[in-house]
């Protein structure tokens, strides 16, 4: 629908926009390294040339660590017996199960994914040191526009590279059972919707919300108050379901918020006099930049609702504070520019690769 010269400038500006902001929190990283260790205690390793890691992740270090002493021989020890109950039970006249050289395939391909997903959330961890940084209010409140653009970015990216690791574990030991997991998660710099964010980043999550809970108190089928109320209901059980901490319930209803709004403007738009008028006055091409406009103003909300999920209430104030009131108008400007372009390669990936 865009011209392929168009849409590639936007893929290598989305891309430029990554590296840079990447290379300015590396450059904090290094700057500000010894007053983050001595506030939290960098590990060392060896396992990129003594370079220093950012432990402040708890889910991250948790998960490795227990991964490490335990967890990883339980999972080799399921995925032998399963195999060996597989072999039998092919015996038994079952020959549609996957045979040995099939499930062999199947793991040493989920192994090398894993391995690289693995290695590449270690490297930010070493490069990146986002968590400790977003843990100093001080830092926080005064690195550059760039950097703290960066560190958005890779706050929510390890945060997706960090659940194509503890999601996958699971996913591959399913495939070798015989069994179809959830896809995995939606690269998050592809997101440009609430909507497409809570659809296709926990697919298992969003279906056994529908399921179990949105459905259950009657979905869309009471109305419109009875929607808001049925979708309200399942944000704050979600909510809860993560910890119900003051700051969850603010993610929540903001979430709410944004869901509740795009799907009253797609409403809006799919009626038969509006979707007239822009057919008749606007072409193809310049309906999908409208669209991408008013999608990079749904992700820059998107990005900072979940920052407060990740970083707690004060992230999310600082970054509120410091590109939409003191960086008004040209520093929220140009972040809504840059979302422009992400939204336009968000797009094209979704009209490309999702499968309804």
């Amino acid at each position: 629908m865009l011209p392929p010269w168009e849409l590639s400038l936007y893929l290598l500006a989305s891309l430029g926009f990554h590296f840079y902001s990447f290379y300015e929190v590396y450059k904090a990283s290094r700057e500000h390294e010894e007053e983050l260790d001595r506030e939290f205690e960098l590990d060392i390793d060896a396992l990129f040339g003594g370079l220093k890691k950012d432990p402040t992740d708890f889910e991250w270090s948790f998960w490795m660590e227990w991964g490490k002493q335990r967890l990883a021989w339980l999972m080799l020890g399921h995925a032998a017996v399963s195999q060996m109950a597989m072999l039998l039970a092919r015996k038994m006249q079952h020959p549609e199960l996957c045979s040995l050289k099939d499930s062999l395939c199947i793991l040493a391909r989920g192994l090398g994914r894993l391995l690289c997903w693995w290695l590449l959330a270690e490297l930010m961890i070493h490069l990146l040191y986002m968590h400790a940084i977003y843990s100093s209010a001080r830092l926080l409140g005064t690195v550059s526009y760039w950097t703290l653009g960066g560190l958005a970015l890779a706050q929510v990216l390890f945060f997706y590279v960090k659940y194509l690791v503890l999601f996958g574990v699971p996913a591959l030991l399913m495939r070798l059972d015989g069994l179809h997991p959830p896809p995995l998660p939606r690269c998050v710099s592809t997101m440009f919707s609430f909507t497409g964010m809570w659809r296709y980043f926990d697919v298992g999550l969003h279906n056994f919300l529908i399921r179990y809970v949105y459905i259950p108190l009657g979905g869309s089928q009471h109305g419109l108050l009875g929607t808001l109320l049925s979708t309200a209901l399942t944000f704050a059980f979600v909510s809860y379901w993560h910890g119900g901490y003051d700051y969850l319930w603010c993610w929540a209803a903001f979430n709410w918020l944004g869901v509740t709004v795009e799907n009253g403007i797609r409403r809006l738009v799919e009626t038969p006099c509006i979707q007239d008028t822009l057919t008749r006055h606007l072409s193809p091409p310049t309906r999908r930049r409208l669209h991408a406009a008013v999608a990079s103003c749904s992700t820059s909300m998107l990005i900072l609702f979940n920052l407060v999920f990740l970083g707690g209430n004060q992230v999310g104030k600082t970054y509120w504070d410091r590109i939409f009131i003191q960086g008004w108008p040209w520093v929220t400007l140009s972040v809504l520019a840059f979302l422009y372009c992400y939204s336009h390669v968000g797009i094209a990936w979704a009209q490309t690769y999702t499968v309804n």
